[in-house]
C-alpha cells in the first residue's frame, strides 16, 4: 500500500516539475510592448522569435554577428495605423547597434506598411550585434504620439 502511494506521489511530482519547466521555456519571448499613437496604447507588439547568426556583419560598420527579431504587430485602435511611423532604435551594452532590412530571401521587410483597425501583421527586423552575449535594448516610438513616449524594452538573446 505505501509503495503505491509514494509512487502516485513522485509521478504527481514528476509532472507538476515537468509542466512548470515547459511552461518557462515557452514564455521566454513572449513579451507585449505597448506603443501609443492616436490613444493610449493602440499598437501591441509581441517579439515572437530571435535568430542569432554567429556570422561577421558589414553594414557600414563591422559587427561581430546579427539577430533576426520576428514580432507579431496589432493594431488595436480604430484607426489606420502607417507601420513606417514607427521608430526603432537597437542598443546594446549601452551602444547604439544598426537595424536593417532585407528584401532578399529572407524576406525582413521591416515596418512597412499599413495596418487596418483590429488588424495584426508578423514583422522581421535585423539588428547588428556588437556580441551576442548581452540583450538587445529596443527603443520603439511612434511619431504619430503627440506625447512622445518612447518605450524601452530588453530582450536576452541567450
Amino acid at each position: 500500500m505505501n509503495k503505491k502511494i509514494l509512487i502516485c506521489l513522485l509521478s504527481m511530482l514528476i509532472i507538476c516539475c515537468s509542466y512548470t519547466k515547459s511552461t518557462c521555456i515557452e514564455n521566454k519571448l513572449n513579451k507585449d510592448i505597448w506603443i501609443n499613437s492616436y490613444n493610449s496604447e493602440d499598437i501591441k507588439i509581441n517579439i515572437l522569435d530571435i535568430k542569432v547568426s554567429e556570422e561577421r556583419i558589414n553594414i557600414g560598420d563591422i559587427y561581430n554577428a546579427s539577430a533576426i527579431v520576428t514580432m507579431k504587430v496589432e493594431n488595436k485602435s480604430l484607426q489606420n495605423i502607417e507601420l513606417s511611423n514607427i521608430d526603432i532604435y537597437p542598443y546594446q551594452s549601452n551602444k547604439e547597434t544598426k537595424y536593417f532590412v532585407s528584401t532578399s530571401n529572407e524576406n525582413i521587410t521591416g515596418f512597412i506598411g499599413n495596418l487596418n483597425p483590429k488588424e495584426s501583421t508578423t514583422i522581421k527586423i535585423g539588428i547588428a550585434l556588437h556580441n551576442i552575449n548581452d540583450p538587445i535594448q529596443l527603443k520603439f516610438c511612434n511619431i504619430e504620439d503627440i506625447s512622445n513616449e518612447k518605450i524601452v524594452e530588453s530582450i536576452n538573446i541567450k
